[in-house]
């Protein structure tokens, strides 16, 4: 059954390798109130990308942490076929289609720490009584209760490495410009299955066809 957390319920889902730096943004207070994106000027777009070029593809914490900029910054410097973000009012419709994900990872970086969590996405419904998005596990997947009043973008990511493979997912984000989870299609030690890469290109698709939060 979906329900609200109890109070003080630290929800923590995890993120994709162990990171020593924290990406700026990335704090410990309480969740301050959604406002606008944040986008990349041309001089931090271009900083972005020399730090990414040549290199295998990494999460946006590695490279925020690598070039001083908050992780949806980073986002919005990413070529247009890489990254594109759109508004938080979304967030519903692109629940729903990350609901049809048989198998992904879920990752959310806490500090230092990185936690991964593979499985089916939950289900997902807003709570009657709170602000809070419940989510139902589904098999070993993720589960918790999301706060989407408080984000600020949601970014449909397919950023593409020196070896032929990608980073395929889609990463939610607060008002610091920090990453608050991201949901990704597996692909580490194997190459991603057919359905996991149908099911990402179909999320991807729908978020394309909304208009971007940053001018390219």
């Amino acid at each position: 059954m979906i329900s609200d957390p109890p109070s003080k319920t630290a929800v923590l889902l995890g993120f994709l390798a162990a990171l020593t730096l924290v990406a700026p943004g990335r704090t410990q207070d309480a969740p301050t109130a959604a406002t606008g994106p944040l986008c990349a000027s041309v001089e931090q777009a271009a900083a972005v990308r020399d730090a990414m070029a040549g290199k295998p593809p990494m999460p946006l914490a590695a490279v925020a942490a690598q070039v001083g900029m908050p992780e949806s910054v980073v986002a919005s410097a990413l070529p247009p076929a890489q990254a594109h973000g759109i508004a938080p009012t979304h967030f519903a419709t692109v629940w729903k289609s990350l609901e049809r994900w048989d198998n992904a990872v879920a990752l959310v970086m806490h500090g230092p720490d990185v936690i991964e969590i593979q499985g089916p996405v939950g289900i997902g419904k807003p709570s009657t009584r709170s602000k809070f998005f419940n989510l139902e596990r589904r098999g070993g997947g993720i589960a918790g209760h999301l706060r989407p009043d408080l984000y600020t973008a949601i970014y449909a990511l397919d950023i593409p490495g020196k070896d032929g493979g990608s980073l395929l997912g889609v990463s939610f984000h607060d008002a610091s410009g920090a990453a608050v989870f991201s949901v990704f299609v597996p692909g580490e030690g194997a190459p991603p299955t057919e359905s996991a890469l149908r099911q990402f290109r179909e999320t991807a698709a729908l978020m394309r066809a909304l208009p971007g939060l940053c001018p390219r």
